[in-house]
């Protein structure tokens, strides 16, 4: 987001958020701007295949906790910092094993969980398992 211009230089916001995400987990975005809406996070919710590349499903953000804010003055039409992922924590649901042996989740799942989806047909590399 960039704000007001003075002698050619305009406001940009600054700030570090942390998310919680649909897909579960809670990451820390340093973002130039207000707060994304989603967040491309991990494959839990399925994905998309595009140019032989996997691509994530964004993840809806349903809780945000602001960590720092700063404004500064830069020249006029500076292009801003695309959002960087500082940290992702395990999810919130993430199954355990109990010491019965039976596998336990003490969260919620997300809406929708899917596999890959290619948009023009190709496919992703074979990786070793």
């Amino acid at each position: 987001m960039t704000g007001p211009v003075t002698n050619g230089q305009e406001l940009h916001r600054l700030c570090v958020f942390e998310l919680a995400l649909t897909c579960g987990h809670r990451v820390t975005l340093a973002v130039n701007g207000w707060y994304p809406v989603s967040v491309a996070c991990c494959d839990r919710l399925g994905g998309t295949v595009l140019h032989g590349s996997y691509v994530p499903y964004a993840s809806d953000v349903d809780y945000v906790t602001v960590v720092s804010e700063d404004y500064q003055y830069r020249p006029t039409c500076s292009p801003q910092e695309p959002s960087q992922l500082l940290g992702r924590r395990s999810r919130t649901d993430e199954p355990h094993q109990t010491p019965n042996g039976r596998w336990v989740s003490a969260g919620r799942y997300p809406a929708r969980v899917g596999a890959a989806d290619s948009l023009d047909g190709t496919t992703t590399p074979a990786t070793a398992r």
